[in-house]
């Protein structure tokens, strides 16, 4: 066996003593012997150009959080870590206050005593580890106090917003490169869950300025995740229906912050038919609510084993919740990187979980309706939903270009994998509402009129709204798989 090097024995003794784990991970471990390593060059003044800049890809729940607070208590100086949401700098700051340290969170909205207080525990000692987003380091009153401090190392976590976010709605993002710049640190690690090589090139862009980096690739496959994806028009009704048919606590999430809103409405309203009190057992979540709706959305998630969250992408990086069991994507996300992040928050306990990833008629408009950088990743998200031939875990791990050597989980893996020798392949890639109404029209050739067929199906055991029956009416009628009959005996009467 190897002799362990002092950095790992050092790290092996820390992460018993201080954050009582039994062991680390082959990867934290490489992660972390490279960063204790980089700063004991950097204290002898050697080459530390390729082990003090790290890109680290490991995926969601792999517990990349230890990778950098461990050394964080280890180095001489300061750490200070760069986050992309407030939630996540919320439950940051948490989790460490929990083990028993004293983090500090620089944010935009802090009175001047709250800042003075912040610079007084950093300029003592009494603080060591810094929490912020990369818009508040962009002013200069904080950038100039960091500057005389001396930043030890800069993490980035969630590394992949560079590319997802930089180049549209959250420019900042593009500026961490002179962030860094600027403080000077000898260590700069970006951590990410997935990353294919379009968004690696544009993290070494803007965060390293293409110079050279080590890379750390983990497996970034999640055995213990079941995925899924779901035609369908009425995708309300959908979601209505995986909720009733699968394990919670469990997380939807939407594009939209009203799309969040008015979906928890109806859920509410929906399943209260059940016999069951949903109503407090289902909020929602997204970035315009205030800190302290969000803090209290958040404790009551923590808290509770049969929630479910309505969300924006405000939460896929959030609150480290481990025993959510179900993921339901009621709207196609804008990457494989994004899909990857969010559906990755279930099972991180290591327990069997469902992530599931809603598609339909829509997409097609709101692909056209995508800028012209985002429209591949969203279309080659959207061929994944719709591909029911292939295995999609491998597809998954092919589209971050990771071999994964063909094997599959001895557990549940996939839809499609399950469907493959069984009934289900039959309607697998159709849209679940299309074989029913297909087979209630057939039964009922010349009999109803769109209204009536609409009233009728809302009868069924179904569950329907005449409003949903009509919408999937309505697309059967324009893709001509229904259609209303013009003979005078049977005026508008619909048929196969």
């Amino acid at each position: 066996m190897p002799e362990l090097s002092q950095a790992e024995l050092i790290a092996d003794d820390v992460v018993k003593n201080l954050f009582g784990l039994s062991y680390l991970f082959p990867y934290q471990k490489l992660v972390i012997t490279n960063i204790l390593e980089a700063a004991s060059a950097a204290d002898e003044n050697s080459d530390r150009a390729l082990t003090g800049k790290q890109i680290v890809i490991l995926p969601t729940g792999a517990g990349k959080s230890l990778c950098f607070q461990l050394p964080a208590m280890l180095i001489d100086g300061i750490t200070l870590v760069i986050y992309p949401i407030l939630s996540l700098m919320a439950d940051q700051q948490r989790r460490l206050e929990e083990k028993g340290f004293l983090p500090v969170t620089i944010r935009g909205g802090q009175s001047k005593e709250e800042r003075d207080e912040i610079w007084h525990k950093l300029e003592n000692g009494k603080a060591k580890f810094i929490i912020a987003n990369p818009e508040v380091l962009l002013t200069s009153q904080v950038r100039e106090r960091l500057e005389k401090i001396k930043i030890r190392h800069i993490v980035i976590d969630e590394a992949h917003c560079v590319s997802e976010w930089g180049e549209s709605f959250r420019p900042s993002y593009l500026e961490i490169g002179s962030i860094i710049d600027s403080l000077n640190p000898p260590l700069v690690t970006a951590f990410t869950a997935t990353a294919s090589s379009p968004v690696l090139e544009k993290i070494r862009k803007y965060i390293f300025s293409d110079s050279d980096v080590n890379q750390i690739v983990g497996n970034p496959d999640r055995p213990n995740i079941y995925y899924a994806a779901m035609g369908c028009i009425n995708r309300d009704l959908a979601v209505r229906d995986l909720l009733l048919t699968n394990k919670r606590p469990a997380i939807v999430f939407c594009s939209s912050r009203p799309g969040t809103e008015k979906l928890a409405h109806y859920l509410r309203n929906e399943l209260r038919e059940t016999g069951h009190d949903w109503h407090n057992e289902i909020r929602f979540y997204h970035a315009g609510l205030g800190r302290e709706e969000k803090k209290a959305a958040e404790n009551w998630l923590l808290k509770n084993t049969q929630a479910v969250l309505v969300s924006t992408c405000a939460f896929g990086m959030g609150v480290d919740k481990a025993d959510v069991r179900t993921v339901i994507h009621r709207d196609c996300p804008p990457s494989v990187e994004a899909y990857l992040q969010e559906s990755g928050r279930a099972g991180r306990d290591g327990e069997q979980s469902k992530a599931y990833l809603l598609y339909g008629p829509d997409d097609d408009a709101a692909l056209e309706r995508c800028k012209e950088k985002e429209r591949e990743r969203f279309s080659t998200l959207l061929n994944y939903s719709r591909d029911t031939e292939h295995c999609r875990r491998h597809a998954l791990l092919s589209l971050l270009n990771f071999d994964s050597g063909g094997e599959v989980p001895e557990n549940i893996c996939c839809d499609v994998c399950c469907s493959a020798n069984s009934l289900e392949k039959e309607t697998s890639g159709k849209l679940r509402e299309e074989e029913s109404v297909l087979k209630f029209i057939n039964k009922n050739k010349r009999r109803f009129t769109f209204d009536q067929a609409a009233a009728a199906l809302a009868n069924t055991n179904i569950r329907w709204s005449q409003e949903e029956a009509s919408r999937v009416l309505g697309y059967l009628i324009k893709t001509n798989k229904l259609r209303r009959l013009n003979s005078l005996l049977w005026k508008n009467k619909l048929t196969l």
